[in-house]
């Protein structure tokens, strides 16, 4: 039903007579993607999830396997009854005991029935997820701090209040993004408070509390509320590279074209995180000036700098230029500038949207 979440399952089994290693770190090149897709009546949405290998690499010995359940709200908000196809691919690295790596992917298809609100039962369903939040089985609690995330009805929003403020930061870490979602004056001080603080939470320390400040960061990025740009805009100098980049995102989202210049600045440092995260961030600026400042940036003497700038560009524009293997830096700058100077006055710039609303 309408307000209801969507969960979708899944298992990786290895049936073979050798142990694997799932979510590998490879340290040369690692994919570790979801591909998504969902189309509807008169409406079709794609995405992608990068989870960056930060995942805890796990051991699959022969005839084991591993489950999880994810939201799909989490990139999609079904906001009409109908019948939308779901399309899923997983790239995931896996390990043989050999040492050797490999691209593992896997495609699910399946369709999702929505259909008109019943509130008492959607009430009744979000309640059972609310007291999930004190189990004591990890995945069940995770499975309803992901619910609280991606859902975040304002039924949630005293509870997502008071985890934000708790000790516990992988908790507010989901409740971070829920007030995102909730968007609301009150649920936006609150994330301003959250990156204000920046303290160690009681737990995890460091990492959870970094983590849930570039959530809160994010959440004021997609609020389109203005009156926060000065705000966000103080931490894109910040020394840690994970608040830096949400930073450097959420001044784009509120500044658009007249902060491209400041950030454009950054293509120029020293630091090659410092412009993989400016060329990163500089597609959520649907400008001209961003366009321009990125294709500069597709000679940069780092691959990683160069790759993210090409990624920003395909969003930015919707087009593609120089996908080719063994395509020269150079050249593919050269045939982006080529293909910008044709159609700069009459390309249209996607908006980004961290999430696909389906009307």
């Amino acid at each position: 039903m309408l307000g209801e979440p969507v969960l979708f399952n899944l298992e990786i089994k290895n049936p073979g007579p050798d142990t694997t290693y799932i979510n590998a770190k490879n340290p040369d090149k690692c994919v570790d993607t979801y591909d998504f897709s969902v189309t509807g009546t008169g409406m079709s949405c794609s995405t992608q999830w990068n989870d960056y290998c930060l995942s805890e690499q796990l051991t699959l010995a022969p005839g084991d396997s591993t489950h999880k359940q994810w939201p799909l709200n989490h990139w999609f908000q079904f906001e009409r009854e109908g019948k939308y196809q779901v399309g899923v691919t997983r790239h995931i690295p896996i390990r043989s005991t050999r040492g050797d790596f490999q691209d593992f992917s896997f495609t699910s298809k399946f369709e999702v029935r929505v259909e008109p609100p019943d509130p008492v039962r959607v009430q009744s369903i979000l309640q059972d997820f609310e007291q999930n939040l004190h189990s004591s089985d990890p995945e069940v609690r995770h499975v309803a701090l992901d619910v609280l995330a991606t859902t975040a009805p304002s039924y949630f929003q005293s509870v997502a209040l008071k985890l934000v403020r708790g000790d516990d930061g992988f908790a507010a870490i989901h409740a971070a993004v829920a007030l995102g979602h909730m968007n609301t004056p009150e649920t936006r001080a609150a994330l301003a408070d959250l990156v204000t603080a920046g303290n160690e939470t009681a737990d995890e320390g460091e990492g959870y509390n970094v983590v849930a400040r570039a959530r809160a960061l994010d959440g004021l990025g997609d609020s389109g509320d203005t009156s926060y740009l000065s705000f966000v805009e103080h931490y894109i100098h910040d020394k840690n590279w994970g608040i830096q980049l949400a930073a450097m995102k959420a001044t784009a989202q509120l500044g658009k074209a007249a902060v491209v210049p400041e950030l454009e600045q950054f293509l120029s440092s020293a630091d090659a995180t410092t412009r993989r995260n400016a060329a990163w961030a500089l597609d959520h600026s649907p400008s001209r000036e961003a366009v321009e400042a990125l294709i500069a940036a597709l000679s940069d003497k780092e691959p990683e700098v160069r790759e993210h700038a090409l990624n920003s560009l395909k969003v930015l524009t919707g087009h593609r230029v120089g996908d080719e293997d063994g395509v020269s830096p150079e050249d593919m700058q050269s045939r982006w500038r080529t293909w910008w100077q044709a159609n700069k006055d009459k390309a249209a710039l996607n908006e980004f949207n961290s999430v696909c609303h389906l009307k």
